[in-house]
């Protein structure tokens, strides 16, 4: 099995959940008893991964505080000063320069994959594994589906060819960013995991800016996916799903359902919801 190393992006300010990040950074809200930064530890370590670097800014002291050197979750943490917010790309390109090498695991720190919304599950992220290395890709990427209206949202996946198994892997043609519904190539997006190999980085190297000043990974693999690469997508399948807090609406679903799910309290949590909106 390959090896892998995770970057986790988390310099992003959390400005949408403002005033709630006034105090705490978006990471270390608590999705269900943990913060979400912890599931997603969790989630790269149960996976087999031992080293993860950090990617944060100015201000986050509180993440190194509560991950410290990672032995918590049997892995090796290290951080990483991203100096402005430019992107993914470049938190990606920031790990690198601070040792980080491909093949990595992308895995934003504000998104966690969970299973009944109450486990953090590996699988999703193993199948990316296996899939990167079965296919011999340049990169992969989890994808979830949504419904139609919230495609402009998301990076969009645009299937080479689709397999009748919607749960089975399949090759990228293009990604589009936050298109327009009628302007979607499939309701397929991007599910906050990625792979990346050594083209890829090489290509976030070459990449400019685009004009909001931001290295972003989906232009860099639509570069080279033009060019030839492949890039293999795995579909998250039935139980699995993505829980985040990157706007209030995802962090008010995420904290419902895991409360919901809760191993102890879930069943008298529900049946309290029920009762407070019947």
């Amino acid at each position: 099995m390959v090896e892998l190393t995770a970057v986790l992006p988390a310099a992003g300010l959390g400005t949408r959940l403002r005033p709630l990040t006034d105090v705490l950074p978006k990471e270390i809200l608590p999705i269900g008893r943990a913060p979400v930064i912890a599931h997603a530890l969790s989630e790269v370590a149960a996976c087999g991964i031992r080293q993860a670097f950090i990617v944060v800014s100015q201000g986050k002291q509180i993440l190194e505080e509560y991950c410290g050197d990672g032995s918590a979750w049997g892995l090796e943490c290290r951080y990483v000063l991203q100096p402005a917010m430019r992107g993914v790309g470049d938190a990606v390109l920031c790990a690198v320069r601070d040792g980080a090498s491909p093949p990595m695991v992308i895995a934003f720190a504000d998104c966690t994959i969970m299973r009944r919304c109450d486990v953090v599950d590996p699988a999703a992220l193993t199948r990316l594994r296996e899939a990167y290395q079965r296919y011999d890709a340049d990169a992969a990427v989890l994808c979830e589906s949504v419904a139609w209206d919230r495609v402009s949202h998301y990076g969009v996946l645009a299937p080479a060819s689709m397999p009748l198994d919607r749960a089975e892997p399949f090759l990228l043609a293009d990604i589009v960013e936050k298109p327009r519904r009628e302007e979607a190539p499939s309701n397929l997006v991007v599910a906050a995991r990625w792979i990346l190999g050594p083209r890829m980085i090489a290509e976030l190297e070459e990449l400019r800016p685009d004009e909001t000043g931001e290295v972003g990974v989906t232009e860099a693999v639509r570069k080279v996916v033009r060019s030839g690469a492949r890039v293999v997508a795995v579909p998250l399948v039935t139980g699995e799903r993505r829980l985040d807090v990157g706007n209030v609406r995802s962090y008010l679903e995420a904290q419902a359902l895991a409360s919901c799910h809760d191993p102890e309290f879930g069943e008298a949590v529900t049946a309290s919801l029920r009762a407070a909106i019947a």
